[in-house]
């Protein structure tokens, strides 16, 4: 009986020890307040010389103005240097059954000389957000065209 009871107390015993030594389990909270604390440190900081200490989350682009003309219109103006990169294309309206859109490039009003189809026409697009990557060529702005009244588009740019 004896040697039954100390055997159970060693089992306890062993159990025990083997709670103690398991590490603690950071909470899902105790991690957003470390996130917070993070973000915190870099606003109380000021503002960085040359990136240093800079967090990146993202990209960062820019959004054009809506485009809904059989005309094409330029959206970006070309840069003095190095060159434009067209994430995508958001579509805020189209129609089931009619509707497209082109993307050019080219210099002058509205890409008027040396214009170059990137894409297109693409006809009865989705509504949404259209992802293409897309590098315009150096020096050549972004022209959008749609099929007028149906279409409507925007192009998302960095």
């Amino acid at each position: 009986m004896r040697s039954k009871f100390v055997l159970g107390l060693g089992v306890v015993l062993m159990v025990i020890l083997l709670l103690l030594s398991i590490p603690p389990v950071r909470t899902v909270a105790q991690q957003v307040g470390d996130q917070i604390l993070l973000k915190m440190k870099f606003v109380i900081s000021g503002p960085q010389t040359q990136g240093a200490g800079v967090l990146q989350t993202g990209e960062v682009n820019s959004l054009s103005a809506a485009v809904a003309t059989a005309t094409l219109t330029q959206v970006v103006a070309a840069p003095t240097s190095g060159s434009i990169y067209l994430r995508g294309i958001l579509l805020e309206k189209v129609t089931a059954t009619t509707g497209s859109v082109t993307v050019q490039s080219g210099t002058g009003t509205n890409c008027g000389t040396g214009t170059a189809v990137l894409l297109g026409p693409v006809v009865i697009p989705p509504a949404g957000y259209l992802r293409l990557d897309i590098q315009v060529p150096a020096a050549k702005a972004l022209c959008l065209q749609t099929d007028a009244a149906t279409t409507s588009a925007r192009a998302l740019y960095d």
